[in-house]
């Protein structure tokens, strides 16, 4: 056998060995992707079906045993899912955050990022402005929803789950506002004006437009005249007067105005 045949021989067993070997590795890779897709809809399924402790089992097997399938960082994503069903937030919120960090071009990054916006909003008890002994807790779930909220929409304000951010943002921003409010008439009610002041001043300043700025100038007003401050009083009922002409309190401004030769 010359070296040409023994060349055209050794290749041609290389491919027969070769060959099998490839479609072997093809359906292994087709068997793989298979069982993790399977194993992740069986996660999907009992996460829907609100059964937390089966779905986190799924989406751990996926992770941990098919971590270079796709559905590996899908099924990362839905642990978080699965934290939130349990109300579980810090765990929650983690297990979004990481996903964003491991795989910052993937598809569902805003997903995972609104999730967390929504796992702090989740957190905020729905009358805790009226319970003096606790606010402070509370009113700091409240400022951190309202910021991770507006991080989300400066980041994916074109994302199909900004117009529920938005909506809940301004949500989040008028219990901040009446919380301002209501603390505002605690003052007043336990003659402290100038506090009152301060706190209507910061409500104007950081929660304007949302439907409480006539009555906090009213009450502005109000605690300038218990502290002799008649120009700041004035100034407070003309800009009342001024930026909502049509609302009630409008015309009382205008008759204490004129009662009161302010």
């Amino acid at each position: 056998m010359n070296w040409f045949v023994k060349v055209v021989f050794v290749l041609g067993m290389s491919l027969v060995s070769v060959a099998p070997t490839s479609v072997q590795a093809q359906d292994d890779q087709a068997t793989y992707q298979a069982v993790a897709q399977s194993t992740y809809m069986k996660g999907v399924e009992a996460l829907e079906k609100e059964n937390f402790l089966d779905a986190g089992r799924y989406f751990n097997t996926v992770r941990s045993r098919f971590q270079y399938s796709q559905f590996a960082p899908l099924s990362e994503l839905r642990l978080g899912d699965v934290y939130l069903g349990q109300e579980k937030y810090a765990a929650a919120t983690e297990q979004y955050r990481a996903f964003v960090k491991l795989h910052p071009n993937h598809e569902e990054v805003p997903y995972a990022s609104w999730m967390v916006a929504f796992a702090f909003y989740k957190q905020i008890p729905s009358d805790w402005f009226i319970f003096p002994p606790s606010y402070e807790r509370e009113l700091s779930r409240s400022k951190d929803a309202a910021r991770e909220l507006a991080f989300f929409l400066r980041r994916y304000s074109d994302s199909k789950y900004a117009p529920e951010a938005k909506r809940k943002l301004v949500e989040v921003r008028r219990r901040l506002a009446d919380h301002e409010f209501y603390v505002a008439n605690f003052y007043i009610d336990r003659d402290n004006p100038k506090a009152a002041a301060a706190r209507l001043r910061g409500l104007l300043e950081e929660y304007s437009g949302l439907g409480l700025d006539a009555e906090a100038l009213f009450l502005l007003a109000r605690a300038y005249l218990e502290q002799k401050d008649v120009e700041s009083a004035k100034k407070a009922l003309d800009d009342l007067i001024e930026f909502h002409p049509n609302h009630a309190l409008a015309s009382e401004a205008r008759d204490y105005i004129a009662t009161h030769g302010l």
